[in-house]
C-alpha cells in the first residue's frame, strides 16, 4: 500500500496553534506515514514543543519569514516528505490542514485516500468552500486560477495550496522550481505540464474554506478601532493591494514558467 505522508508549513509566534495541533494529534496520526513540517525561525518554543510531542518530525533549519520565503519552504518541506521515503506526500499549509481536520475529517480522510491514484493533484474548493473568504482574496484569485485554467485547458482552483504529489512528481518539481512568494501555486503544475508525463488529477472540497478565524476573530483599524477580521481585510485598502500584487505574481508564474518550459530553456 502507498505510503503517504504530510508535509506542511508553519509560522506561529503566538501559540495559536498549540490547541489544535492537540487535538487533531490522533486523527492525523491515524491518515498519515509521517508527518515533516518546516517552521518558520520566529515560531514559538512552545509551538515546536507540541510539534514534537504529536508526532511531528521538523525538518532544520528553520525558514525565513515572510511571503518571499514561502515557496522555498514548500520545496524544503516537499523534498523533505519523499526524502524520508513517502511514495505520496500531501502537501497544505498548516492553518488550513487543522480547520479542515476539525471540520470535515471524513472528507480529510478520503481526500488521503485518492491522492496514490494520480501522480499530482491539485486539490481545491467547491464554490461555496471559495466564497467563504474574504472578497479581497477570492476577487482576486479568481485571475491566477484563470490564467492556469487557459493554460491547462480545464477550470480549477489552485490558490488553495493543497496538494497530493508523488516521489516521481516531487523530483521534477524540484528539478525545474525556481518560484518564490507563492509561485509555486502556479509553478508546480506547470511544470508537471510542460515536463512530465505525470498524471494530473483536480478536486474540490469543502476543507479548505476560510480558515484564519482559527488564529485570530478581530483587528486593529489605524484608528484603533477593533473589528472583526474578515471586515479588516475587505475594508482594508492595503489588503486589496497585497492580494492584487498576489494574484499577479502567481498569473506571471503561470504564463512564464510555461512560455520557458515550452520553449525549452
Amino acid at each position: 500500500m502507498p505510503r503517504v505522508s504530510l508535509v506542511s508549513t508553519l509560522h506561529d509566534s503566538t501559540g495559536w496553534s498549540i490547541i489544535p495541533l492537540k487535538e487533531q494529534a490522533k486523527l492525523l496520526g491515524e491518515l498519515y506515514d509521517r508527518r515533516v513540517v518546516v517552521v518558520t525561525k520566529m515560531t514559538s518554543q512552545a509551538v515546536i514543543d507540541a510539534l514534537e510531542s504529536t508526532g511531528w518530525v521538523l525538518t532544520p533549519p528553520k525558514s525565513n519569514i515572510g511571503v518571499d520565503y514561502i515557496t522555498d519552504s514548500r520545496r524544503r518541506a516537499l523534498g523533505a516528505g519523499v526524502g524520508g521515503g513517502a511514495d505520496f506526500v500531501h502537501l497544505v499549509d498548516m492553518d488550513r490542514l487543522l480547520h479542515w481536520a476539525a471540520n470535515y475529517p471524513e472528507e480529510l480522510r478520503r481526500t488521503v485516500a485518492r491522492i496514490p491514484e494520480n501522480d499530482f493533484t491539485i486539490i481545491g474548493r467547491t464554490p461555496r468552500a471559495f466564497m467563504t473568504h474574504p472578497s479581497n482574496q477570492f476577487e482576486t484569485e479568481s485571475i491566477p486560477n484563470k490564467v492556469f485554467s487557459l493554460i491547462y485547458g480545464e477550470d480549477v482552483d489552485i490558490t488553495a495550496a493543497s496538494r497530493g504529489v508523488s516521489r516521481e512528481a516531487a523530483e521534477v518539481i524540484l528539478m525545474y522550481s525556481k518560484g518564490r512568494f507563492f509561485d509555486s501555486d502556479s509553478e508546480w503544475p506547470t511544470i508537471l505540464l510542460c515536463k512530465s508525463r505525470l498524471k494530473i488529477d483536480y478536486f474540490e472540497v469543502e476543507g479548505l474554506e476560510w480558515e484564519t478565524r482559527l488564529k485570530r476573530e478581530e483587528m486593529t483599524l489605524p484608528d484603533g478601532t477593533r473589528v472583526d477580521v474578515k471586515e479588516y481585510y475587505e475594508r482594508n485598502p492595503e489588503s486589496w493591494v497585497y492580494r492584487a500584487m498576489l494574484a499577479h505574481m502567481i498569473s506571471r508564474t503561470a504564463l512564464d514558467t510555461y512560455r520557458a518550459l515550452r520553449s525549452g530553456a
